[in-house]
């Protein structure tokens, strides 16, 4: 029974990750938007879509620095952060392959993407337009993204600024991908680091 927890929680994270971006996708059918108009298929596309996806990749630098920077300015609320991380979430992903690790940040990156930037943000923004629609659809957006990653509030605002790039991303590029393929990117690179550093407990 033990051996087959990590491969029920893979799933049941890959899941719950990729149910979030269909979920959106069928309520932006019902709403009228469509999350994904910005990346359309079409063979004429395909040079957008590369640029849109190096963006991403750039895009991902600035997020593993402010990771770093934040982690060793050595503040009480951080270290709170840290200590929950390593007691609760590391342990869940530890077992887990390079592979397994990858699948489910691509799931986080596209149903939280899909979610937060291609419906809430897209659709606040087409129901007022204009410069305020636009501020006000990142805003929000942003700050539903970070109430819903609530682990402290310093991680929850934490978050919220992180939404905060998504979202400027995704109005400078115009293109869904930069901010998808930036935030699955970020997500893998920091849990194998996590899950993969040496710990006081393996020395």
């Amino acid at each position: 029974m033990e051996s087959n927890e990590p491969d029920s929680f893979v799933v049941t994270a890959f899941f719950v990750e990729a149910s979030l971006g269909v979920g959106a996708l069928c309520v932006g059918w019902l709403v009228g938007v469509d999350p994904l108009a910005s990346i359309p298929v079409a063979k004429d596309s395909i040079n957008q879509h590369m640029i849109a996806t190096l963006w991403g990749v750039a895009a991902t630098v600035p997020l593993l620095f402010g990771l770093i920077l934040v982690n060793r300015l050595g503040l009480p609320a951080v270290a709170r952060i840290r200590r929950f991380v390593d007691s609760r979430i590391v342990p869940l992903f530890k077992p887990m392959s390079i592979f397994e690790l990858g699948s489910i940040s691509f799931a986080a990156g596209f149903g939280e993407e899909v979610l937060f930037r291609g419906l809430l943000q897209t659709g606040i923004a087409q129901w007022w337009d204009g410069p305020g629609g636009i501020v006000l659809s990142v805003v929000v957006a942003s700050v539903l993204f970070g109430a819903c990653h609530w682990i402290t509030p310093t991680y929850a605002a934490l978050a919220a600024l992180a939404g905060a790039y998504f979202g400027l991303l995704f109005l400078i590029t115009e293109s869904l991908l930069a901010p998808l393929v930036a935030h699955a990117l970020y997500d893998f690179i920091a849990l194998v680091y996590m899950t993969r550093r040496s710990s006081p407990k393996d020395s």
